[in-house]
């Protein structure tokens, strides 16, 4: 029984820390379902990676764009060209990928997600990544 409870707590954090970004700072998530999907389509989101090299040379997204964070607003203009283009923001669990996300709004990006629990639920669900550079 506490077992569930405790599961049920962390759950319940999880979501509240998603809705109080979206509610406190506009940062939309993404679930890792819908963001399998949108990889789909064309055009595709750019995934943009923010965790450090040695956690993206681990495995990450094929196709991401590595962005440590926290970066410069400089550093963003020269890895993401293009303002109007979707962008979604991953980390290893969603807490470094909100605050980053709200940079790439305040510099301009008009169509920024965040990837709901990050690379975890993104693994979890079987989403395909790749090692290396």
């Amino acid at each position: 029984m506490r077992l569930l409870a405790a599961i049920l707590i962390a759950f319940a954090v999880l979501v509240l820390w998603d809705v109080g970004w979206l509610l406190l700072r506009g940062v939309r998530p993404m679930s890792p379902w819908g963001l399998r999907r949108a990889l789909r389509k064309d055009p595709a989101p750019t995934v943009l990676d923010v965790r450090t090299p040695a956690e993206y040379r681990l495995f990450h997204i094929p196709g991401a764009v590595n962005l440590p964070y926290p970066f410069t607003s400089e550093a963003l203009s020269n890895a993401l060209d293009d303002p109007a283009r979707p962008v979604v923001v991953v980390c290893m669990t969603g807490h470094r990928s909100q605050p980053a996300a709200v940079h790439l709004q305040r510099d301009g990006f008009s169509d920024v997600k965040n990837l709901t629990w990050g690379m975890s639920a993104w693994k979890l669900i079987g989403g395909g990544t790749e090692s290396g550079e």
